[in-house]
């Protein structure tokens, strides 16, 4: 008997409860596919390299190319927020923060996104197949009343049947569910903790260039001067 027979028999005999189980069960497959593609490929960057160019760069004096390096990789999440930042390079270290902040503000909640579902289905999928299982057992139990002991025993097999089996696959997707929610929680968490890392790592740098400048020039104000209207344009024309 192949695992599709199995199946088939299963969905039979565990009762309407099996056939919103698996409803749920194919809903978490579709939003874990969905996480994992984003998460690992859409949204993801080897961030450790990327922000050895990007400080190097820095170091270098060299932002136009740093803004470019970040858009090479425009569809990750981290160099989104760091070319938010870069591109207020030359204002006061305020604007950069509350550039690179107002990023991680759009950029967070794409990564978290569909995370709570899977967690929530896990636990509706635990609930599904509770409820198969008493309904299961309430048919079991009302056969006992029946006058015919060969109808008795039928619906006493059948009852068992339905409770074992919706227990059984509520807790498979359920394990399963739990498994994923957490797989994908990490990798989103690692995400996060690099924005803001990362984040404040260019700050850092920035603000040590920009005490340098002011060390280097007598008289010079706390911030280096404002980028000309020409090195707006040319920034823009990155974008």
């Amino acid at each position: 008997m192949s695992i599709y027979e199995t199946i088939a028999i299963a969905f039979q005999k565990g009762g309407p409860f099996m056939y919103a189980i698996g409803v749920v069960g194919v809903l978490v497959i579709a939003i874990s596919v969905d996480r994992f593609i984003k998460l690992y490929f859409v949204y993801a960057v080897d961030s450790a390299p990327f922000m050895r160019q990007i400080m190097k760069l820095l170091a270098s004096n060299n932002v136009e190319r740093a803004i470019k390096m970040c858009q090479i990789k425009n569809s990750a999440s981290l160099p989104q927020v760091i070319r938010s930042g870069l591109l207020k390079f030359g204002k006061p270290i305020e604007d950069i923060e509350g550039a690179m902040d107002e990023a991680s503000l759009k950029v967070v909640p794409q990564i978290q996104a569909g995370l709570g579902f899977i967690a929530t289905f896990a636990n509706l999928s635990t609930l599904l197949g509770l409820l198969g299982t008493i309904t299961g057992l309430i048919t079991s139990f009302s056969s006992l009343s029946a006058a015919d002991p060969a109808q008795k025993q039928q619906m006493l097999a059948s009852g068992i049947a339905e409770a074992m089996h919706c227990t059984a696959f509520g807790l498979i997707v359920a394990v399963t569910a739990i498994i994923i929610h957490s797989y994908l929680s990490n990798k989103a968490n690692k995400m996060m903790d690099d924005i803001d890392r990362y984040s404040v790592s260019v700050v850092n740098v920035i603000s040590e260039q920009y005490r340098t400048v002011r060390n280097r020039v007598p008289g010079a104000s706390d911030q280096p001067p404002l980028p000309t209207k020409d090195d707006d344009n040319n920034r823009m024309g990155v974008v």
